[in-house]
């Protein structure tokens, strides 16, 4: 096989894997607790879009114009909630360290994330480096994927 052929079937592969891991879903296939659960928090929400990641459930919404995203067990309890956030509100230590550690690069995005309780922020830098950081709520640096 050369070398085209095995990193197609690589690629596909990997395809697969992505597809069957979080897979878009009607909302007629979300179970009724978690829909229960996910329309008594969040009523007003639109733009609703589910998707099955191996036994949960998540889904991505607004409120009015702010990006959210939640993730449910089958039974409809939160695992983990985020939103966005505008950079003003990302903790002032979080923006000295970046400030300190990247001056060339600007904050892009700033995600907020509850994880059963534990507050991490995740944020988009643009420029030297595009990266993706990730901070506790204290302002202690956990880690850097370039994008």
């Amino acid at each position: 096989m050369n070398y085209k052929k095995l990193f197609l079937t690589i690629c596909f592969l990997l395809g697969v894997v992505v597809l069957i891991n979080a897979q878009d879903i009607k909302s007629r296939n979300v179970p009724s607790a978690v829909k229960a659960a996910f329309n008594k928090q969040y009523a007003s929400a639109s733009d609703i879009d589910w998707k099955k990641s191996g036994s949960n459930y998540k889904v991505s919404f607004d409120m009015g114009s702010v990006d959210h995203k939640a993730t449910y067990t089958p039974s409809g309890k939160v695992i983990s909630f985020e939103k966005d956030i505008p950079n003003s509100s990302l903790p002032q230590a979080i923006t000295a360290n970046i400030n300190a550690k990247y001056p060339k690069a600007t904050i892009d995005d700033v995600t907020w994330i509850n994880t059963s309780g534990v507050i991490t922020y995740k944020i988009g830098l643009d420029g030297a480096p595009d990266a993706t950081l990730w901070y506790t709520s204290a302002g202690k640096f956990i880690k850097q994927v370039a994008d």
